[in-house]
């Protein structure tokens, strides 16, 4: 008895947790003007970004081909999360917004086993790094008209 008065009080908390914090719900698809909309966000960020004072930092800079856009992006994100932590206050909403805009272009189910990994891609100073980033933005925007 005391047992089932436990797993019954379990669930309970369980209900009123996901009532309390919603339910995770599915992300809904970008529409092309969505899509549009983030990546010029995110160039222009970025572009914004592009004069800070960063040459102590190596990131790894995918210039991958075509069919590894997925693995390319999300390299680009793992590396602005190391570039988030060593910039100026104003310059980190900068890569906050740029990760926000980008991260609705992931897909977590995305597997290519002829795509590098992040860490095997060269290593390259932020300008460069700024560059690469500027112009598979820019691929991305031109897939999509």
């Amino acid at each position: 008895m005391m047992c089932k008065v436990l797993i019954f009080g379990c669930i309970a908390a369980v209900i009123l947790m996901t009532a309390a914090y919603g339910a995770p719900l599915k992300k809904t698809k970008l529409s092309p003007a969505q899509k549009q909309a983030h990546l010029e966000a995110s160039i222009i960020d970025l572009t914004l970004l592009k004069d800070i004072d960063n040459n102590f930092l190596d990131f790894y800079t995918p210039n991958d081909k075509q069919e590894c856009n997925h693995t390319t992006l999300a390299c680009f994100l793992k590396e602005l999360k190391v570039l988030k932590q060593d910039v100026e206050e104003e310059d980190k909403q900068l890569v906050i917004n740029i990760e926000k805009n980008l991260e609705d272009f992931m897909d977590p189910d995305f597997s290519n086993p002829t795509c590098k990994k992040c860490e095997a891609n060269e290593k390259k100073k932020f300008p460069e790094f700024h560059q690469e980033m500027t112009r598979f933005l820019q691929s991305m925007q031109k897939e999509i008209l």
